[in-house]
């Protein structure tokens, strides 16, 4: 782990303690949790439990670490970073208080409300990213993804939802620039 994500984990580390207190009154068992920064750009968090629950991992979106997590969410007192985090300590919360429970089902929204935070998995706050890739089908559907499809080929699911279909290829148009369209 380099020295930036290094030191976005501990502060990860220092805002989950001070949640577990406020919010929790240490329920989290924050030594059994280990945090990790994430690549992932449209997951901005996720939790992982092994067979026993006795250990989590925590991966919180690397992107958070600056502009985008300071981003207020509607609805929530929280900011974006934050909210996030929350969030993902609610769901370790829940593996251990109510393990039978749906994810996101009603237990974690009652929950999440009663803390101040919005009850839905994601929320809607639009992120910039940049290095996207467009695709485009005959129809003049566009795709745009973080990542190029590589060698496979893929058609539109909106012409298509089924399966691979020739006649809806999606073609590379180009990388998305900074000014929004492609090269």
């Amino acid at each position: 782990m380099n020295s930036a994500d290094a030191a976005y984990v501990a502060s990860l580390q220092a805002r989950a303690q001070a949640f577990n207190g406020e919010l929790f009154d240490n329920r989290v068992p924050l030594a059994k949790v280990r945090f990790l920064p994430s690549a992932a750009v449209r997951q901005l968090g996720s939790v992982r439990a092994n067979a026993d629950r006795s250990a989590f991992v925590v991966r919180i979106a690397r992107l958070l670490d600056g502009p985008a997590g300071d981003a207020d969410v509607q609805g929530s007192r929280f900011n974006l970073r934050d909210e996030v985090l929350v969030h993902e300590l609610v769901h370790v919360e829940q593996f251990i208080i109510a393990p039978d429970e749906q994810p996101h089902g009603l237990w974690f929204r009652e929950r999440m409300r009663a803390i101040g935070a919005r009850p839905r998995a994601c929320p809607t706050v639009q992120l910039e990213v940049r290095g996207r890739w467009l695709y485009r089908c005959p129809a003049g559907h566009e795709v745009a993804r973080l990542r190029r499809y590589g060698r496979r080929r893929v058609s539109c699911r909106r012409c298509d939802p089924r399966a691979y279909n020739a006649k809806h290829r999606l073609r590379l148009v180009g990388e998305i620039t900074s000014a929004g369209g492609a090269e």
